[in-house]
């Protein structure tokens, strides 16, 4: 029961101290060395890339549409 109970305490150690560890890997390499976005800026990047491609879709079928009257007028 006790190797029980100390194996238990030293994984819950190891999970905070990877936890700790990754938010203060995160927070260096956002904050200190900026290698890394926010999380805002890079949702926002995404968000920025979703609407582009509803733009070229858009343009794509745009595109074809007056390709196909050009091609029907001739």
């Amino acid at each position: 029961m006790f190797l029980e109970t100390l194996f238990r305490a030293g994984q819950s150690w190891q999970e905070k101290t990877l936890a700790t560890l990754q938010l203060n890997v995160i927070e260096f390499l956002q904050d200190e060395t900026r290698d890394l976005p926010a999380m805002a800026e890079a949702e926002l990047f995404y968000q920025h890339v979703a609407e582009l491609q509803c733009f070229e879709l858009a343009l794509t079928e745009k595109l074809n549409r007056l390709t196909t009257q050009k091609m029907q007028g001739n």
